[in-house]
């Protein structure tokens, strides 16, 4: 008997170690439901909240949904300043009263509120961190507070986020009376607590992640009333709304909010912080190096400030501190991909670039699939003069990016370097349908094209890299090489005009024009151009060559011959083989 006892006992841990196991790692993710199912199971759980101040009178509606039996999770700033208030669910005339708050999160603008409720189904939470870009979301909510029980459907178009905060921008329209009712995913879990559309853009909706929620759920405290204070907004919301308003481009009104944020609340270290990064943006470094300095003065070892406040020292040429910010950045954290990226660009900048790429090769380990990192690591072997090196970095820029113009941009003027004309052509195609206004794509193009003997063709990219930057020497001294092939000498005498005003010692211009002068039997004046292309370069052995042949055809034959014989000698002393046996050939036409 009891050794049957023994063996059933054995049986039943096993029986329980199974379920166990299956309870653990064999719970089949939720299934993906049509959208009616999710919009009747997210309205049924849903709820227009009522808020009034102590006298009864109406402050504003809101939305929020039960995420326990008796639980409902909104906005912060739909209850902020209400005394009293309550809680309608859809399509029913039950009203729960709102007995209080049992959890605050005010960085991420939630509430939890305790109601006296029971038999309701809450909604499950889902694993924002999951959400992606593309993926169906639906919302829930009471638009202009009379319009109950409103279900739309749209799309996550984009994931804010910094060092503190991050939203799931969508492109379902949400009202302000629809904040703090739920995003949904297609399996009917809540993904996030909708938030404030921000008025000045179109379709830019939001909603915050539910992992806060999740993590504020785990931390519930016992109930406290509703406050009747009459504060419009507090700090914690400004900074919020601030941030959107800054993920969306508008930084002065970014600005004005964390300016609302520091105000009440001067060691709020997370405004500063914001503040400066807006005002980077806008391009104003000084004040933004200022609101990182207080940042670090509160917060010390804020790996992140030092980061930002070393890139914005790049910015202002101030290296050696961007060096020593980065250096701290690093230290204090480091893993820190963006810190050994940005101080490779210092580094790129003071001309290190094998320090750079050490720094960007610690990047792309921390990081593989960091696509700028890629690019700037091609153009510090393209500077070494690894053209092949910095193809390969191009190539995997581009393939984690399809859309970086500056990676083919680069990636052309590489190819330009190896001789690969037709694949800069394709690379420098791209790039300018991408930005149509790059005028060095244009120019690199013409330049390709010039090469491959398709004059013509070299010059319609120049002319266009001309109109949009008048003032490329260097195009116009290339086109006008190009209209000298096509025979096309007085344009081509232009052009060098042009560019002569713009470079007036560039010394291949004044040499070219002096050939297309010549062409046009203008023999003194391509003398006088071949004089100071010498006078500049008293090395420059072809010219001396041409000088000399200018001086055969005017008859000065002694003079030709001591050109003839300089250009000969400067031919032997640089290797140069053609040139020698043109020198040659020159002098013995003279004998």
């Amino acid at each position: 008997m009891k050794k049957k006892l023994l063996r059933l006992g054995q049986a039943l841990c096993t029986f329980f170690m199974a379920f166990l196991i299956l309870l653990l790692c064999g719970i089949p993710p939720a299934k993906a439901q049509t959208p009616q199912q999710i919009a009747k199971k997210a309205l049924a759980a849903t709820v227009l909240l009522i808020m009034e101040d102590a006298n009864g009178e109406l402050l504003g509606h809101g939305s929020g949904f039960f995420v326990r039996s008796n639980q409902i999770a909104t906005n912060f700033h739909v209850i902020d300043g209400a005394a009293q208030g309550t809680a309608k669910r859809v399509g029913q005339e039950t009203e729960y009263t709102i007995e209080g708050i049992t959890a605050l999160d005010e960085n991420h603008d939630l509430a939890i509120l305790q109601v006296s409720s029971s038999g309701v189904q809450p909604l499950s939470l889902g694993d924002s961190d999951t959400v992606g870009i593309g993926d169906t979301v639906y919302v829930a909510g009471n638009p202009k507070g009379f319009l109950e029980g409103t279900f739309s459907d749209g799309i996550i178009s984009a994931v804010r986020e910094d060092s503190t905060n991050k939203l799931l921008q969508m492109t379902v329209p949400i009202s302000p009376e629809s904040s703090g009712g739920p995003a949904l995913n297609s399996r009917g879990e809540a993904i996030g607590v909708s938030v404030m559309t921000i008025e000045e853009g179109q379709n830019l909706n939001f909603a915050i992640p539910s992992n806060y929620l999740k993590e504020l759920v785990t931390r519930l405290n016992p109930t406290k009333p509703l406050s009747d204070r009459k504060q419009s907004i507090s700090a914690e919301t400004y900074l919020l709304r601030g941030w959107m308003k800054s993920e969306l481009g508008n930084y002065e009104d970014a600005i004005a909010d964390f300016d609302a944020a520091i105000r009440p609340k001067s060691d709020f270290a997370e405004a500063y912080y914001n503040r400066a990064i807006a005002k980077s943006y806008l391009g104003q470094y000084i004040a933004a190096i200022t609101d990182f300095d207080t940042v670090i003065r509160l917060k010390p070892d804020y790996a992140t400030a030092y980061n930002n406040r070393g890139l914005v020292q790049y910015y202002l040429g101030q290296h050696k501190a961007a060096s020593a910010d980065l250096d701290t950045a690093i230290r204090l954290e480091p893993d820190y991909v963006s810190a050994y990226y940005n101080r490779g660009l210092v580094q790129y900048y003071l001309g290190q670039y094998k320090a750079a790429i050490t720094d960007f090769d610690t990047a792309i380990q921390l990081k593989p699939d960091y696509a700028a990192v890629y690019l700037n690591r091609g153009l510090a072997k393209d500077k070494l003069g690894e053209d092949f090196a910095a193809i390969t970095d191009f190539d995997t820029a581009i393939r984690l990016d399809p859309n970086n113009s500056d990676a083919y941009h680069n990636r052309g003027w590489a190819q330009f370097n190896i001789r690969q004309y037709a694949a800069a052509i394709a690379d420098f195609d791209i790039t300018t349908q991408l930005r149509s206004d790059e005028a060095t794509a244009y120019y690199g193009r013409g330049l390709a094209k010039h090469r491959l003997g398709r004059h013509a063709a070299a010059i319609t990219d120049y002319d266009i890299a001309i109109q949009l930057k008048p003032n490329n020497a260097e195009a116009y001294y290339n086109r006008s090489e190009a209209k000298h092939h096509l025979g096309q000498y007085a344009a081509a005498i232009a052009d060098c005009d042009a560019a002569i005003q713009l470079k007036p010692d560039y010394v291949n211009t004044y040499y070219l024009r002096g050939r297309a002068r010549d062409k046009l039997g203008q023999h003194a004046a391509a003398i006088t151009d071949f004089d100071t292309a010498i006078q500049l370069k008293p090395d420059f052995a072809v010219a001396y060559l041409n000088r000399g042949l200018t001086k055969y055809v005017l008859g000065h034959i002694k003079e030709a011959k001591k050109n003839f014989q300089t250009a000969l000698t400067l031919a032997e002393q640089r290797g140069d083989a053609h040139l020698k046996t043109l020198a040659e050939a020159a002098i013995q036409r003279l004998e």
